[in-house]
């Protein structure tokens, strides 16, 4: 799994609540192959955060923030609708619902974040 890099302390919690959260739902509806697929994923999430302002033109601090759990969020919901059987269908509508709630909250404690230029 890839080392993530954080803004801070506040960002760090944030994040590995929001992404242990994404992790355990993920788990509970899927085979240990798709979850182990799923976990390859987030690692791409994760590096493609890290690397994020490598690039020409692509810097903004807010953006990067965001990043794992806008991206997550669709990575998840993706993964939902590839899981989801007529058995499980309740259970997964349940985390779609749950997740929604998650990642907003997400966005807003992220946006309360208060930066300090040095």
């Amino acid at each position: 799994m890839t080392e993530t890099i954080y803004a801070n302390e506040e960002h760090r919690t944030i994040i590995e609540t929001y992404v242990t959260m994404c992790k355990e739902f993920a788990k509970d509806v899927a085979t240990i192959d798709r979850y182990e697929n799923y976990l390859e994923v987030v690692d791409i999430i994760m590096e493609y955060s890290n690397a994020y302002g490598d690039g020409i033109r692509v810097d903004n601090f807010w953006d990067w923030l965001l990043i794992i759990p806008i991206n997550l969020a669709t990575a998840t919901n993706g993964f939902f609708a590839g899981v989801e059987t007529k058995k499980n269908a309740a259970k997964v509508r349940g985390y779609r619902i749950l997740l929604n709630e998650l990642v907003q909250d997400t966005v807003n404690k992220i946006d309360s974040i208060e930066t300090i230029k040095e």
